[in-house]
């Protein structure tokens, strides 16, 4: 199978992150637009190399009108492909009010519980999404503003447990040109030029600034990224090897470096909460023997040099 220099690009990408596995089942999320119908038809011309077996998914949001007619354009053009085809309907406007959250956060959770419950009822391998290169400095720029640590700006990870992102070593005009000259059939969503949400501030107002700065700058932040995706990683085996959970409490002694800091964020993320933030988390850290404090649902208790992290019922 004949693989052009972008389709080669991602291939080793794969490669070198591990992010499949020879004859892997993977759940393509497919909105219709560019960037996921480009990552379709990636990995449809790799799967004739590794042997993936493959399914898409798509969310329809029911925000814009023009949902309705994208959720049938990608369940005709999956049949094309002869894959496997899943997708839900969901009021997204309506579980926003009703949550009082942002669309943006609601379309997310309600979009990932999605693909999850789809990964897991038929027992994908992976679930892949078509996140780029210029989605990561998006995120980096929206986390370091929003206020996050060095694990935050790690951002999007390559794989994410079950989760992976294939296409972060291209760049938008990389995904631009490969629909051009290979003809890739796709829907245009409007919503991405609203300036209501504030990622597409960030992507319209603040990153096209910076072509004027530096020529180079998407690869200097990919391999700021590779940094500290190496970093996450380090944290992540480091909260494995010292915490114990043991009757609905996490257990971690004080070591006096950068990680006490990081492990107890990272226990507030494993359970689906905002870490504390900076100051908060050195005052927990910091505190004496026999004190306490309560975040969240989260009762925090110190013994000596010991953390101990238990949820309230």
């Amino acid at each position: 199978m004949y693989l052009n220099s972008f389709e080669k690009k991602i291939f080793n990408f794969i490669k070198t992150y591990k992010i499949f596995k020879k004859c892997d089942k993977i759940l393509i999320a497919v909105s219709g637009g560019k960037d996921s119908m480009t990552l379709l038809n990636v990995l449809y011309k790799i799967s004739k190399i590794n042997d993936y077996k493959l399914g898409v998914a798509h969310f329809n949001h029911k925000i814009r009108k023009e949902s309705e007619h994208e959720e049938k354009f990608v369940e005709e053009y999956v049949n094309k492909f002869g894959l496997e085809y899943h997708y839900e309907n969901f009021d997204i406007i309506r579980y926003s009010e009703d949550s009082k959250i942002s669309i943006e956060q609601a379309a997310r959770e309600k979009r990932y519980e999605f693909l999850f419950n789809i990964q897991k009822e038929f027992k994908y391998d992976k679930i892949a999404t078509a996140h780029h290169l210029n989605d990561v400095t998006e995120t980096l720029i929206y986390r370091l503003l929003r206020g996050t640590g060095i694990y935050g700006l790690s951002g999007l990870m390559p794989v994410n447990e079950k989760l992976t992102r294939p296409m972060l070593t291209v760049t938008l005009k990389d995904v631009e040109d490969y629909v051009t000259i290979n003809k890739v059939e796709h829907v245009v969503d409007s919503s991405n030029f609203s300036l209501e949400y504030t990622r597409n501030k960030i992507r319209h107002k603040i990153i096209p600034e910076f072509d004027g700065i530096f020529d180079n700058y998407e690869n200097n932040i990919l391999t700021l990224q590779k940094i500290l995706w190496e970093y996450r990683n380090t944290v992540e085996k480091e909260f494995k090897k010292r915490v114990k959970y043991e009757k609905n409490e996490y257990i971690y002694e004080i070591k006096g470096d950068i990680f006490d800091s990081e492990i107890l964020r990272l226990i507030f993320m494993k359970n689906k909460n905002y870490p504390p933030n900076y100051e908060e988390t050195k005052k927990i850290i910091n505190m004496g023997s026999k004190k306490q404090r309560k975040i969240y649902n989260f009762l925090i208790f110190k013994n000596k040099r010991h953390l101990h992290i238990s949820q309230l019922k």
